[in-house]
């Protein structure tokens, strides 16, 4: 098996800049990163390479982030991107709606730079 010489690949989707930004302030210089600004970004992205995970906000506009994770679940190719949701609203329905949309994870905003982090580094190594 040939070693990994790329650091892996990140979409961060989130319309808010500064947001973007602190995702990678937070998970930090081993990782490539790519951005969109709403679902239609991320799906371009997507057509164009393959990341080894997404953090995916919920709030987009246009189409919501859980509808984009609907739709990227049901791509084969697609299928086992991990996905970090996002979101500032926390109950546990908004979480356990993410989780069943097909997230692998899920973030509240604020969030703790380390959770992120953790959250993303062991999503990547599973």
């Amino acid at each position: 098996m040939a070693a990994r010489t790329l650091r892996p690949l990140i979409l961060i989707c989130d319309d808010e800049l500064p947001l973007r930004e602190l995702v990678k302030a937070v998970l930090g210089d081993g990782y490539r990163y790519v951005e969109a600004e709403d679902v239609n970004q991320a799906q371009k992205v997507l057509k164009e390479s393959k990341p080894e995970a997404i953090v995916l906000d919920v709030m987009l506009p246009g189409k919501s982030g859980l509808e984009f994770l609907s739709e990227l679940r049901a791509k084969r190719r697609n299928k086992a991107i991990p996905v970090v949701v996002v979101s500032a609203w926390q109950s546990a329905d908004d979480q356990r709606t993410a989780l069943n949309a097909g997230a692998d994870a899920f973030v509240g905003k604020p969030f703790d730079p380390k959770d992120l982090a953790s959250v993303v580094e062991s999503l990547i190594a599973a």
